[in-house]
């Protein structure tokens, strides 16, 4: 599958109305996601993979090459793979509830705070609430499950982005700051979770989805204040429905 066609795709699944809005969302420039999607560009390279496929809410592979996260190809899905009246939806509350598989690993969510007197980030595990993930997840994202943590979504800054209460997924070992990235951050005994932009001198914009929340932005004498917790790999929620 062309990338220009899977992009083209995955907006109208994803409920993307134009190039621009997909700009916004991803930090790519509109101009360069029209020539991938005129199919001038056939081989994006892969930073501006990695921010589409974020903003998509897909892995690169799948943006690339039209496979999800199990290994199936977008094209080759039988359009009934199970018997319509048995429907294919598992009802599950822990993990003896679901069959053994060698391939699933369960990813627990996490409240945390930063400690002024040790200087390290303290987790505290939500009892009851992790979720299930495929090994080829992790390996697509370039990521080790035991540095992965789900935080939860509090206020409606990064609306449209995540919404309030959402899901998402951190990598705690990704602590240097990639430009235009979105990481979970500490900052002055407050936990946030924003796009991360950097200016010349070594200041860093702290900036919000919705413009309602201006940026924010932190000096180079202000760095003691910022703690980078993790970056973001993953985002599970209802969008705007019900909020």
């Amino acid at each position: 599958m062309k990338i220009a066609n899977q992009l083209d795709r995955l907006m109208q699944i994803r409920g993307i109305p134009s190039q621009s809005a997909l700009a916004r969302l991803s930090g790519v420039s509109q101009a360069a996601i029209n020539r991938i999607l005129q199919g001038v560009t056939e081989n994006p390279d892969l930073e501006t993979l990695r921010k589409l496929a974020v903003a998509l809410d897909v892995t690169v592979e799948h943006l690339t090459k039209g496979i999800d996260p199990n290994g199936v190809s977008a094209e080759k899905k039988p359009k009934h793979a199970l018997d319509p009246h048995k429907g294919n939806v598992t009802v599950w509350e822990n993990e003896d509830d679901l069959e053994p598989d060698d391939e699933r690993v369960w990813i627990d969510r996490f409240d945390y705070h930063f400690s002024a007197g040790t200087g390290v980030i303290q987790w505290e595990v939500r009892e009851k609430k992790a979720l299930p993930f495929n090994k080829s997840f992790f390996r697509e994202m370039g990521s080790n499950p035991k540095d992965c943590k789900l935080l939860v979504v509090r206020g409606q800054s990064m609306e449209p982005f995540l919404f309030n209460r959402d899901v998402f997924m951190i990598d705690t070992s990704r602590t240097h700051i990639r430009d235009g990235n979105v990481y979970a951050i500490y900052l002055e005994d407050e936990a946030l979770v924003k796009q991360v932009f950097k200016k010349p001198g070594g200041t860093l914009v702290l900036h919000s989805y919705n413009p309602t929340h201006p940026d924010v932005e932190v000096t180079p004498e202000q760095m003691e204040s910022v703690h980078i917790v993790g970056e973001y790999i993953y985002r599970s929620g209802a969008g705007p429905a019900g909020r």
